[in-house]
C-alpha cells in the first residue's frame, strides 16, 4: 500500500466519522443517561481505591472490574507529592525505570524491564503515552508537565488490540480534568528550596451557557536546578579557545504551559469535547543532569584523545558535575542549533483534540481527532568542560490521528466494540557535532566535525475488533484483535563540516529507506466474577512494535541502508490476575502474575570508538513475575503498599560487545575476517539493562481534625525500594545502579472543605543520586574490544534522577 493512499484514506476516516455521528444522533435513539462515574480524584477519597475508575478496556469500569494488569493514580496522589512529569509517576510505579536522556528520542522509559533507550531517533518507545486520548510515542514527551490532572493508568504489558502499535512493554494514559456544570477555580504557588524553583499553576472551569461547558489550565515554573556545577568560570583548552560554566547550578529550567477544554453538549445524546494544549520549556538539555563514572575503577577522568581532563571533574555519582559551554568562536561559525555556546534545550509542543461522542439505544460512538507536534532544540556536551564532545539537534514532529470507535449496548449476553484507527506523521531529525577540537588556523569555515539531515515521514492505518460474551451471569470471555498496517519513509543525508575530517564523514552522502510491515495482534480474556467486589481473570496477549530506519546512524561511507534497518518487535504471552475488595470497601487488594516473550526485541548500542549507533533485533527477552498492591483504610488512617518481583532474561540473542570487552570476559563472537578482532558476546541468560529483580513501595496517611470548624491535619509518608539493575545497553559490569531506598512525606493543614491548603511536601528525603541511564563518552578508552587485551573501559555519562527536594505550597479553592 503506497503512502499517496493512506493520506487521503485518513482525511476521509475524519470525515466519515462526522458523517457517521450526524446520521445516527436522532431523538429517536435519544436515552436518559445513566448517572455518571466518578471520576479517579472523587472515587478514591470516599471508597476504595479499586473504585476509581479506569478506561484500560476503552469503556469506563471500575478498576477491579477491569482484566488488566495496572497500576491507576489519581490526581490527589500526584499531587500529595508535587508529581508533574512522567519521570516522577515513574517513582510511584514499581519497576519501571524512566528518565530523560541525550540524543535520539531524549528518553529512557522501561517498564518490567522492557523498554526503549535513547540513541536512535528512528525508533519509537516501547512504552507509549496517551494523553486524553491521543497517541504520543516519540519520548520526548517524558519532559512535559502534567498538572489538573483526574487519573494517571499505568498498563503492563502488551497493550495492541485497544491501544495499537507501540506499547508491546505497556502504556501511560493520562486523563486531565474537564468542566462540569457547576463553577470552580483552583490556585496554587509553591517554592523548592533545594533548586530554588518557584512554581505555580491552576483552573477555572464552569458553564458559559446552557450545555456548554469551559475549563481552562496553566503551569509556570522557574528553577535555579538542584545539582551542584563544578566547571571554572573560565577554561581555556589547548587551542587558546575559552571556555565558561554553563550556570552556576545544573538541572535549572523554566516551564509555562496552558490547556484550554470545551464541551458543548448538541443534543441530549450527541457532545463535542475540544481540548488544546501548548507548552514551552526551557532548560539546560539533557546533559545538564549528567555525571561521570569513571571506566574499569579509574579514578581520575580518562585523557580523551590526549587532552588532559579537567581538575573540576570527578569520577562518582555526587550531585556533582563540570558542565560548560563550548567557545563562541566555535558556537558562531556554522554550528547549527548551537547559539552562542551554552548548553540548552528549548522544546516547544502543542495539541489539539477533538472528541465526539454519540450516545443510543444500540451504539455508543466516539470519534477523536487530534494532532500533534512539537520542536525542540539543543545543543549537548557528554564529556565535560575539558574536551568538547557536543552536538546540536533539531527535532520536529508533527501527526495526525484519527479514531473511530463504536461500542454495542444490546441487552443479550454477546457485545461487541469495533472501531477504526488512522494517522500520519513526518519527523525531520538534524544534527551537527563537534567532537574534535581544532586550531582557529584550520576551522576553515566550520569546526564542526560532522553535519547530518535525517527523517522520515510515515502513515499507519488499523481495525480492531472485540467479542464479549456473557457465559454466565458471572462468568465473561472476550476475544478480538487488531489488523496493522505500517508505513515509513527514511531518509539520511550528510552536508559537508569541516574539510580535515572529510574522509572520515564526507559529505554529500544519501541513504534512502522504505518500510513497509503489516500485523494482526489477537487477545482473549476470561474473567469470572463471583460477586461485585471479587474478580478474577486471565488473558492471552500479543503486541507490535514497528521496525524502521536508524536515522541516527553515523554516516561514513562504509554506512549502508541495510545497516540502519530494523525489524518489528513482538510481543506474546499471558497473565493471570485477582482483585478484591474487602472489609466493607476498607480493604483492597491486587495481583497478577505473568509471563511474555518479546520476539526480535528492538535494541541500541553506541561503540564509544567509532562513534557509530548502532540498531539491531535480539533474539528474545522473557520476562515473569507477579505483582500486587493493597489500600486499606481505617477512619482517618490508611494504609498502602504496591511490590512486584520480575525476572527477565534474553534468550537466544548474540549482541554488540561493550568497548574494552577481551576475549576473556566474553567478547569472542563473530569476528568479520580471519584473525580480526570479535564484535559480539552471548547475552543468553543475561538480564536486560534497567530490569530490577524486586522493587516495591509502602506507604501511609493519617488525618484528625483540628476543631469543629472543619479543620483537618493531614500526614503523608512512603518509602520505596528497588534492587539493583544495570543501566548500560551492553551490560557492562561497572554500570550498575546499586538498590536504593527512598523516603517521601508530606504534612497538609487544610481548611474547612479543603478552600485552603498549605503544605510541607519531602521528596526523596534519604537523597538517593539514582542512575536511569548511560552511555559511553567518545574518546575514552573503549580500546582493544575483541582481542585479548589489554582492554580498556572507556568513562561513561550517566543521567542522575533528582535528588533530595523540600516543597512548601499553599493552595486555594473556591
Amino acid at each position: 500500500m503506497d503512502r499517496n493512499v493512506t493520506r487521503p484514506a485518513i482525511r476521509y476516516a475524519c470525515l466519515a466519522s462526522v458523517i457517521a455521528l450526524a446520521a445516527v444522533a436522532s431523538p429517536a435513539f435519544a436515552q436518559t443517561d445513566p448517572a455518571p462515574l466518578p471520576p479517579a480524584d472523587e472515587a478514591s477519597s470516599g471508597v476504595s481505591d479499586a473504585e476509581i475508575i479506569v478506561t484500560a478496556r476503552r469503556r469506563d469500569e471500575r478498576l477491579i472490574d477491569a482484566p488488566v494488569a495496572i497500576t491507576a493514580l489519581g490526581g490527589a496522589a500526584l499531587d500529595n507529592y508535587a508529581v508533574t512529569d512522567f519521570n516522577d509517576i515513574a517513582q510511584l510505579v514499581p519497576t519501571m525505570v524512566a528518565g530523560k536522556a541525550a540524543s535520539g528520542s531524549s528518553a529512557s522509559i522501561f517498564l518490567r524491564g522492557v523498554g526503549s533507550t535513547a540513541l536512535s531517533a528512528g525508533f519509537d518507545q516501547s512504552v507509549s503515552f496517551v494523553v486524553d486520548g491521543m497517541p504520543m510515542s516519540r519520548g520526548r514527551e517524558i519532559g512535559l508537565s502534567q498538572y489538573d490532572v483526574q487519573r494517571v493508568e499505568v498498563l503492563k504489558g502488551p497493550q495492541a488490540l485497544f491501544f495499537g502499535k507501540n506499547a508491546t512493554a505497556g502504556l501511560i494514559a493520562v486523563t486531565t480534568n474537564n468542566p462540569r456544570d457547576v463553577f470552580e477555580a483552583g490556585f496554587k504557588a509553591g517554592y523548592g528550596f533545594e533548586a530554588q524553583e518557584k512554581y505555580g499553576e491552576g483552573y477555572i472551569s464552569g458553564p458559559l451557557t446552557d450545555g456548554l461547558r469551559a475549563r481552562l489550565a496553566f503551569r509556570i515554573s522557574d528553577s535555579e536546578g538542584a545539582f551542584t556545577n563544578t566547571a571554572a568560570e573560565t577554561y581555556t583548552d589547548p587551542f587558546g579557545l575559552q571556555r565558561h560554566r554553563n550556570s552556576k547550578h545544573r538541572g535549572y529550567g523554566r516551564t509555562y504551559s496552558g490547556r484550554a477544554t470545551i464541551e458543548w453538549d448538541a443534543t441530549d445524546n450527541l457532545s463535542f469535547q475540544v481540548k488544546s494544549g501548548y507548552t514551552d520549556q526551557k532548560d539546560g538539555g539533557p546533559t545538564d543532569i549528567i555525571e561521570r563514572i569513571c571506566g574499569g575503577g579509574r579514578t581520575v577522568p580518562f585523557a580523551a584523545n590526549g587532552i588532559p581532563p579537567s581538575p573540576n571533574a570527578d569520577c562518582f555519582i555526587n550531585g556533582r558535575s563540570d558542565s560548560s559551554t563550548i567557545p563562541v568562536e566555535v558556537a558562531t561559525l556554522d554550528y547549527r542549533y548551537a547559539g552562542d555556546g551554552r548548553m540548552y534545550s528549548r522544546l516547544k509542543s502543542g495539541f489539539g483534540i477533538l472528541t465526539a461522542t454519540l450516545t443510543s439505544d444500540v451504539f455508543d460512538v466516539t470519534s477523536i481527532t487530534s494532532y500533534y507536534r512539537f520542536k525542540q532544540n539543543d545543543l549537548n556536551n557528554v564529556s565535560g568542560e575539558a574536551y568538547p564532545a557536543t552536538f546540536s539537534q533539531l527535532a520536529d514532529y508533527r501527526q495526525t490521528a484519527e479514531e473511530l470507535r463504536f461500542q454495542s449496548k444490546w441487552d443479550g449476553p454477546v457485545n461487541v466494540l469495533f472501531g477504526l484507527f488512522a494517522s500520519s506523521n513526518k519527523f525531520i531529525f538534524n544534527t551537527d557535532a563537534y567532537i574534535f577540537p581544532l586550531p582557529a588556523a584550520a576551522a576553515s569555515t566550520t569546526y564542526v566535525t560532522f553535519k547530518r539531515n535525517n527523517g522520515f515521514s510515515g502513515s499507519s492505518m488499523s481495525a480492531f475488533g472485540e467479542v464479549t460474551a456473557n457465559l454466565t451471569d458471572s462468568l465473561e470471555l472476550a476475544g478480538g484483535a487488531r489488523w496493522s498496517y505500517e508505513s515509513r519513509d527514511s531518509f539520511q543525508q550528510s552536508l559537508a563540516a569541516n574539510p580535515a575530517f572529510a574522509a572520515a564523514f564526507p559529505g554529500g552522502l544519501r541513504l534512502d529507506d522504505r518500510y513497509r510491515e503489516t500485523d494482526v495482534s489477537p487477545q482473549v480474556t476470561l474473567r469470572y466474577k463471583p460477586s461485585r467486589d471479587l474478580t478474577f481473570y486471565a488473558a492471552y496477549k500479543e503486541g507490535f512494535k514497528s521496525g524502521g530506519f536508524n536515522i541516527s546512524q553515523t554516516l561514513t561511507r562504509a554506512a549502508t541502508v541495510a545497516a540502519g534497518e530494523f525489524g518489528a518487535e513482538r510481543a506474546r504471552g499471558g497473565e493471570v490476575g485477582a482483585r478484591a475488595i474487602l472489609m466493607g470497601g476498607a480493604l483492597s487488594l491486587n495481583a497478577t502474575a505473568y509471563y511474555y516473550d518479546y520476539l526480535d526485541l528492538q535494541v541500541q548500542n553506541f561503540d564509544p570508538v567509532t562513534i557509530g549507533q548502532v540498531v539491531a533485533n535480539a533474539g528474545t527477552l522473557r520476562v515473569k513475575g507477579i505483582e500486587g498492591d493493597f489500600n486499606w483504610r481505617s477512619g482517618g488512617f490508611s494504609l498502602r503498599g504496591a511490590a512486584a518481583y520480575n525476572d527477565a532474561t534474553y534468550k537466544d540473542y548474540v549482541g554488540q560487545c561493550y568497548g574494552g570487552q577481551t576475549i576473556a570476559q566474553g567478547c569472542n563472537l563473530l569476528a568479520p575476517a580471519p584473525g580480526a578482532a570479535f564484535t559480539s558476546q552471548d547475552y543468553d541468560g543475561l538480564t536486560p539493562p534497567k530490569a530490577p529483580r524486586f522493587a516495591g513501595r509502602l506507604g501511609a496517611s493519617y488525618e484528625v481534625e483540628l476543631s469543629g470548624s472543619g479543620l483537618r491535619l493531614e500526614a503523608s509518608g512512603d518509602m520505596s525500594y528497588s534492587s539493583k539493575y544495570n543501566f548500560s545497553d551492553t551490560l557492562r559490569p561497572d554500570a550498575v545502579q546499586p538498590s536504593f531506598t527512598k523516603f517521601d512525606a508530606s504534612l497538609r493543614l487544610k481548611g474547612p472543605e479543603d478552600r485552603w491548603t498549605l503544605a510541607l511536601i519531602g521528596r526523596n528525603l534519604s537523597n538517593k543520586y539514582v542512575v536511569t541511564g548511560g552511555s559511553e563518552i567518545p574518546f575514552t578508552g573503549g580500546t582493544g574490544t575483541g582481542t585479548a587485551g589489554p582492554g580498556v573501559f572507556s568513562d561513561l555519562s550517566a543521567f542522575v534522577d533528582n535528588p533530595r527536594e523540600f516543597y512548601i505550597e499553599a493552595s486555594v479553592k473556591f
